[in-house]
């Protein structure tokens, strides 16, 4: 557990991950998560959905009846759920892509990736022929590596074996300036973003923003994606059953995301 001061007052920021947080085992919002959040908001905190999917695929929270702001792929985009609206991007350029990629396959020649690009209502994710997504909900066209590559990507996703954390050391050591390296799965997939880009810091700049301080927000995560999240929040939850790297983040620890872990630490305050 970090040793961040700990929040006694009802939080004016709440921050949440989605899978394996505030989602179910059936990929959806529970009733009880839904209204805790719902009650945080009505009494005047601000909700904040902070995620490693891609725009597109928000539909659990868009039907629990979240329209706010949503820090999706790692904190590389900033989007409203209500409007629609791309509010922020920090996207990787072409020539970091090749770079990365060429080092990091000269390293683990096997490794297949994908991309996810600026799209936001139509699905805008590309990938290998050889490339195996992790979750069913995952959708791509099929690309050549030279084209994968042509052009700026929001995120890069980087797929081989089934040890997510040794393919994050592979690329650590790489040195490959202009990258941000994370994962949230241990299924041998790791996740590229641009360089200083993670949910952390762009929930601590929306914060600013917002007037909100550290010390009056609230954290919900359980994987190494959320850590600098979790790290910043004054109270920071990681879920019963968390990456043992997300718990030492956290001050807290949650329930069970399948036993509304979310809903009962919030139902402590609204």
């Amino acid at each position: 557990m970090n040793s961040a001061p700990k929040l006694v007052v009802p939080p004016k920021l709440v921050v949440t991950d989605m899978d394996g947080t505030l989602l179910g085992r059936d990929g959806l919002v529970s009733a009880r998560n839904a209204a805790a959040l719902r009650r945080a908001q009505e009494a005047g905190a601000k909700v904040l959905i902070a995620t490693g999917r891609p725009v597109w695929w928000l539909d659990p929270v868009r039907q629990a009846g979240f329209a706010g702001t949503a820090v999706c792929m790692n904190g590389a985009m900033v989007y409203h759920v209500g409007d629609g609206e791309v509010l922020a991007a920090s996207p990787l350029s072409a020539e970091t892509l090749n770079a990365f990629t060429e080092a990091f396959t000269a390293e683990v020649p096997g490794a297949a990736i994908a991309v996810e690009r600026l799209g936001t209502e139509q699905i805008d994710s590309w990938s290998e022929a050889h490339y195996d997504h992790p979750w069913d909900e995952g959708s791509f066209e099929v690309q050549a590596r030279s084209e994968l590559l042509a052009q700026p990507a929001i995120k890069m996703l980087v797929r081989y074996g089934n040890d997510s954390s040794a393919l994050a050391a592979v690329a650590a050591g790489l040195g490959v300036p202009g990258v941000s390296i994370t994962y949230s799965t241990d299924a041998g997939l790791i996740e590229v973003m641009a360089g200083g880009v993670n949910k952390g810091v762009t929930v601590a700049r929306l914060a600013q923003e917002w007037g909100i301080d550290p010390a009056d927000a609230v954290a919900f995560g359980d994987m190494p994606n959320d850590i600098e999240m979790l790290q910043w929040a004054g109270r920071s939850y990681a879920m019963e059953g968390a990456h043992t790297q997300a718990l030492a983040a956290a001050t807290d620890q949650a329930g069970r995301h399948d036993e509304d872990g979310v809903a009962q630490v919030l139902e402590r305050w609204f």
